[in-house]
């Protein structure tokens, strides 16, 4: 890179120190001095940006030769090639001659030429301190080009250089070299100096950014060059194209070597530091920063630490360094600030802030206003003069303050002796009002001494609840009564003092308690209207005269009963006590009892209305809201006693009836309206809905269900839903009929049919539910085996009244014999029972075969029973004919299936023709015999016995071994029998022999006889 020549030379030396760096910021003694980065060229290594580059789409471009004729050397630019690209990275990498490379645009085949410009722009970082611009054509010069600089990164681009052989054509400029003393230096030049075609290639531009201007000599006194060279960014503007006039034939040879290239661009200076670093390097963020010294801050140390304010900041020159001094602030902050006012006037700037210790001034070097202190390096103490004692509130050094007449104090905090109510004029004579005070005031504060309940500044006031100011008072003002209600009274008018005495001169009225006396001594008291005993005036009180064995007597008046109200009221002096209540009726004895108590006399004042003296102990009470009445002895209306029926003393309490109502003030109860009811008025109504405790007249609304009963609604959605329907309705609105009813009530399915009972006859269990249809009425869960509409009916296959009143009574199975029955679905007669017989067989359940007629049992034909005649050619026992002996035998018939005759007492034997065993006597009565024995009785078939039906099925019967008696039975066996053998039964008596096989009514068959102790039983036959 070449050297510039001339003025750019001496910018250097005006600037720093050649182009090397610059010493050390402090010199070997350690004083400041100033420093300078190091001269560079700024540009190189950074990145520029052209707005127009050969190569997109790739072209060829010519050399200009100059002559006319002249074989042209053509090349070819290509981006996309490294070989053969010309970008702007190509401007500022490292140049050399041998091997140069250069930045082209395209040429002016494309249009390249004025209006249209190509610019470069650089952007150096940071601010740099700029001497020199150099370019280096590959072609020749621009007939018109322009340099622009901005002075900040965000500032406006200011023209720097103007380069055209057409200045005032090309930028309204005049052609111009320098400036004159006074003029404005901060204005850019126009010359053709660099204008001419030639040389075609090679030609320099060196721009130096001082020269011409008057200050240069003076730099460092001229802020205004000082900012002229300051550059953050540059911008090189190529307008108009050189040409030796052929282009205007458009031959494309000839406009293919008429384009803009730079081989070098070059930009000499220094980073910015105002001469208080002398190395730039990148901060934390990654910036390029200058590296303060000289106790400076900021990217180009152009400003004070936060501390070293004490004079202007100033740029670092060759005469002073100009570093930044600490502002002095007598150790007592660490915070300050430049004052040019300060700085002009002292010299130093350092104006602190938030001195500590109660200091202040420029450098905290005095207390602040109203504070002292006894030595300079002390901290600061507040004076505290009184505001009001003092005359100023600043005190000397020793922190006494400068009081002001009749005040004392080293603060001027009190009066003097006599004086009070320290204010801004001075103290005054103490003036205490002697009926509330006690003693004098207070010399500090001005306050009297008051009475107990009285206040205020001169005690001339009751205390809140308290009235009637009086001198004889120890307490100074009197309760206000109020019953309690109120704490606010004030002393009525219109009532005169009057008074009630007595001696008792008709007698005396005496408690005599004897020796060592503890009883109790009552007086009663009637005030009635008018009639008032409300306060505590002289002469007031009751004598009594005390006896005992060591004195004769002694007298006292008391003056404490401080009010009666209307009423009658009991006074107890009780023994050995000394205070009874003030505030309250009662008395306080001025000593303990004992022995002989006797009251002789009683002088009360009192008060009436009236015009006369004054009475001010009558109260005139300020009633809260919900009282009435002088005293608040009343409730306003709309109010009601806390305790129904209590007294005055009971507070008043709204009426809480949610505004549906008044209320009766003693008892408190509500007389609701708007449809509601209860103590309260809080609920509505039977028959209406809603919340009464809005409070408006339409809370309650009617309910819209029938016969208007009640309902509710449905928190949340607000569904009114009935909750009492008539008897036998339910529903939201009552529209269904209830479990155990039907009808339509509402008429929602046609015409309005009210609920009425379902009539089951009793034949459904009442506490099932879906007993019948809620509609129709039909009942749906009949028991008792009934059937029908309304369970009117037995089911088939059972029989009986199904509206019998009892269970029991009604429907039951008819039982029928499935062998001797017909077949089918009916079963047997519903009102009688009789089941369907089949031929020869009888009985209600069809289980018997008719007389004459034996052995039911399964035909073979489609499962059915039947009964066969009695064979004739069989032994008696199934012979056609019974034969019972006319004599021994109740009548002819015998058993159908064993032809056992029923015999008389005492006869024995198939066809009863003989006397049992210890029986004699045979005869048409029976036999006779012993009966203490006990009867031996075979096989019968009688009235009695326990039978099992016959049925087509195998019975069986227990049996034991031949020829055992009865006294003990040792096992059971068990035999199956023939089908016609069903219901045979036999008794027996202990002790007796079991019928031999001959004897039994079935051949070699053996029954079991079973044993009872004592008597016989009977065995029936199991079912099998």
């Amino acid at each position: 890179m070449a050297q510039p020549g001339g003025l750019c030379l001496l910018a250097l030396l005006v600037l720093g120190f050649g182009v090397g760096g610059s010493p050390a910021c402090y010199d070997p003694r350690g004083l400041p001095r100033r420093c300078m980065p190091v001269f560079e060229n700024a540009a190189f290594g950074r990145a520029a940006w052209a707005t127009n580059t050969c190569g997109s789409p790739p072209e060829d471009y010519c050399q200009q030769m100059g002559a006319r004729h002249a074989s042209q050397l053509c090349q070819r630019c290509d981006a996309a090639d490294p070989r053969l690209h010309h970008n702007a990275s190509l401007l500022t990498d490292f140049h050399s001659q041998e091997e140069s490379t250069w930045w082209q645009s395209q040429s002016m085949a494309f249009g390249i030429q004025h209006p249209n410009s190509v610019n470069i722009t650089l952007r150096l970082g940071k601010a740099y301190e700029i001497t020199y611009v150099r370019l280096k054509f590959h072609t020749s010069r621009p007939e018109s080009f322009a340099i622009y600089k901005r002075g900040r990164a965000d500032g406006p681009w200011v023209p720097f250089q103007y380069y055209s052989a057409s200045c005032l054509k090309t930028y309204g400029k005049q052609p111009r070299h320098y400036l004159r003393p006074g003029e404005d230096e901060q204005v850019a030049f126009c010359t053709d100096e660099f204008s001419d075609i030639s040389p075609l290639s090679g030609g320099n531009v060196a721009f130096s950014t001082l020269e011409g201007r008057p200050s240069a000599y003076n730099f460092d006194g001229s802020p205004a060059l000082q900012e002229w060279v300051t550059v953050t960014d540059l911008l090189i503007s190529l307008n108009r194209l050189n040409t030796f006039g052929d282009d205007i034939f458009k031959d494309p040879k000839v406009l293919q070597s008429y384009y803009y290239a730079i081989s070098d661009f070059s930009v000499g200076g220094r980073c910015k530091c105002n001469g208080h670093a002398s190395e730039c390097a990148p901060d934390e963020t990654g910036r390029l920063a200058c590296v303060c010294q000289h106790n400076t801050a900021g990217t180009d140390c152009e400003r004070c630490q936060p501390f070293y304010q004490d004079r202007p900041w100033a740029r670092g020159t060759a005469e002073a360094a100009n570093e930044c001094l600490p502002c002095n602030c007598s150790g007592r902050s660490e915070e300050c600030f430049y004052d040019p006012e300060l700085f002009r006037s002292s010299g130093h700037g350092g104006h602190c802030r938030h001195c500590r210790d109660n200091t202040a001034g420029p450098r905290c070097e005095r207390c602040r206003q109203n504070h002292y202190r006894w030595e300079p390096r002390a901290a600061c103490q507040p004076c505290h003069c009184h505001p009001a004692g003092s005359l100023h509130p600043q005190c000397d050094s020793s922190g006494t303050c400068t009081c002001k007449a009749n005040v004392t104090g080293w603060k001027c905090e009190r009066c003097r002796d006599g004086y009070h109510s320290l204010s801004q004029g001075g103290c005054r004579p103490c003036a205490c009002d002697p009926a509330g005070s006690v003693g004098t005031c207070d010399p500090n504060t001005g306050h009297c001494a008051c009475k107990e309940r009285v206040e205020g500044h001169l005690c001339n006031r009751c205390q809140p609840g308290w009235f009637n100011l009086q001198p004889h008072n120890p307490a100074g003002c009197t309760s206000c009564f109020c019953y309690g209600h109120s704490a606010v009274c004030t002393a009525a008018t219109g009532y005169e003092v009057t008074h009630v005495r007595s001696d008792f001169s008709r007698g005396t009225r005496t408690k005599n308690g004897g020796p060592g006396f503890s009883g109790a001594l009552r007086l009663r008291v009637s005030a009635g209207p008018g009639g008032w005993l409300l306060g505590c005036p002289v002469g007031t009180g009751l004598g009594w005269r005390q006896q005992n064995s060591t004195e004769t007597g002694t007298r006292g008046t008391h003056r404490d009963i401080l009010g009666f109200p209307m009423g009658v009221w009991s006074i107890s002096m009780q023994h050995g006590e000394t205070g009874l209540g003030l505030c309250h009726p009662g008395l306080t004895l001025l000593s303990p009892l004992a022995g002989r108590l006797v009251l002789s006399e009683v002088r009360l004042t009192s008060a009436r209305p009236g015009p006369g003296v004054q009475a001010g102990w009558v109260e005139e009470c300020a009633c809260p809201p919900g009282y009435n009445g002088q005293f608040c002895q009343s409730c306003a209306p709309g109010f009601k006693r806390d305790v129904p029926f209590g007294g005055p003393f009971v507070a008043c309490v709204p009426c809480a009836c949610n505004q549906h109502g008044d209320c009766e003030p003693r008892s408190g109860q509500c007389r609701c309206l708007h449809n509601t009811e209860g103590p309260s008025c809080e609920r509505c109504s039977p028959g209406f809905y809603g919340n009464p405790f809005v409070g408006r007249s339409d809370d309650c609304k009617p309910c819209p269900c029938p016969d208007r009963s009640p309902c509710t609604e449905v928190p949340g959605s607000g569904e009114v839903v009935c909750t009492h329907c008539p008897p036998g309705q339910r529903g939201k609105r009552c529209e269904l009929c209830d479990d155990g009813f039907f009808g339509d009530p509402l008429g929602q399915r046609g015409p309005v049919r009210p609920c009425a009972p379902c009539q089951c006859h009793g034949n459904v269990d009442p506490n099932a539910v879906g007993n019948c249809d809620t509609e129709s009425g039909r009942c749906l869960r009949c028991l008792h085996n009934t059937t029908g509409e309304h369970c009117q009916e037995c089911r088939p296959g059972f029989y009986g009244d199904a509206l019998a009143p009892s269970p029991a009574g009604k429907c039951a199975p008819c039982d029928c014999n499935p062998d001797g029955s017909a077949p089918g679905p009916e079963g047997c007669d519903p009102s009688t029972g009789q089941c369907r017989c089949l031929p020869h067989v009888t009985g209600r359940t069809c289980g018997l075969c008719q007389p004459g007629y034996y052995g039911l049992q399964p035909t073979g034909q489609q499962g059915l029973c039947s009964c066969s005649l009695l064979p004739a050619h069989r032994s008696p026992l199934l012979g056609a004919s019974c034969e019972c002996h006319p004599a021994g035998s109740r009548d002819s018939g015998c058993h159908a299936l064993t032809g056992q005759c029923s015999c008389q007492p005492g006869v024995t034997g198939l066809r009863c023709d003989r006397c049992d065993h210890g029986f004699f006597g045979f005869s048409a009565k029976g036999c006779r015999g012993n009966r203490d024995r006990g009867h031996h009785l075979g096989p019968k078939i009688g009235a009695g016995s326990h039978s099992v039906m016959p049925s087509c099925h195998r019975c069986s019967l227990q049996l034991l071994p031949t020829g055992l008696r009865h006294a003990a039975v040792p096992r059971e066996q068990h035999l199956r029998l023939p089908p016609w053998l069903c219901g045979l039964q036999v008794r027996a008596v202990p002790g007796q022999l079991l019928p031999r096989p001959a004897e039994l009514p079935l051949p070699a068959v053996p029954l079991l006889l079973r044993a009872g102790e004592g008597r016989g039983t009977a065995c029936a036959l199991p079912r099998r």
